[in-house]
């Protein structure tokens, strides 16, 4: 009877195409994702700034509402009517009623336009929205 060494079997390596694969696949995933959030933060909104937030890791999904300075409601690049956004709105309660909704005011947009947006989402059923704002460091304050 004959007995094998164990060193003399083969070495058998690790394949790592497939996690290669994988690691690129994911990659090519967040690059894509990451693009189309920031395609709904419209370009020509400047928000105003305060001294406090709260940053979340990964924000749910929203659907982000801008108002321009001229008080133009607008959603992914397309600008709506008061009825038309008011008819959006029911319909994103009515499907979704989960759905978080960020509304984007321009700094120089004055508050009734803001306040008109959340009469609007109030009045299609959804009960909480979220204000879009940039932090900025809290600057002191001067003695004279």
């Amino acid at each position: 009877m004959r007995i094998r060494e164990e060193a003399a079997e083969e070495e058998t390596g690790i394949n790592l195409m497939p996690l290669i694969d994988m690691v690129f696949l994911l990659l090519i995933f967040f690059l894509v994702a990451t693009t189309l959030a920031q395609e709904e933060r419209e370009i020509g909104v400047q928000l105003p700034q305060t001294s406090s937030a709260v940053s979340l890791s990964a924000p749910p999904p929203q659907l982000i509402i801008n108002i321009r300075a001229d008080g133009t409601p607008i959603i992914a690049r397309k600008e709506y009517t008061w009825k038309q956004l008011g008819d959006l709105l029911v319909g994103v309660a009515r499907d979704e009623p989960h759905r978080e909704i960020l509304i984007r005011a321009d700094k120089e947009s004055r508050h009734k336009y803001f306040a008109a947006v959340a009469s609007i989402c109030r009045k299609a059923g959804i009960n909480e929205t979220k204000i879009g704002y940039i932090l900025e460091t809290p600057k002191p304050a001067e003695v004279e």
